[in-house]
């Protein structure tokens, strides 16, 4: 969920991510095409905006 959320952010170009077993690959690439009801993410951006807890 934090890896599709990060992909979704339009001021990441590129996420980089590290795997030690291949399942991890394997899940990492399923991040890309997780789909997460609209208003999970919105809620995570309230949440996770640097700007709103300065």
């Amino acid at each position: 969920l934090a890896l599709a959320w990060c992909l979704r952010q339009r001021a990441v170009s590129s996420v980089i991510v590290g795997a030690s077993r291949p399942g991890h690959v394997d899940d990492n690439v399923a991040a890309a095409d997780l789909e997460v009801d609209a208003g999970l993410f919105a809620r995570m951006d309230e949440i996770l905006d640097p700007v709103a807890h300065r």
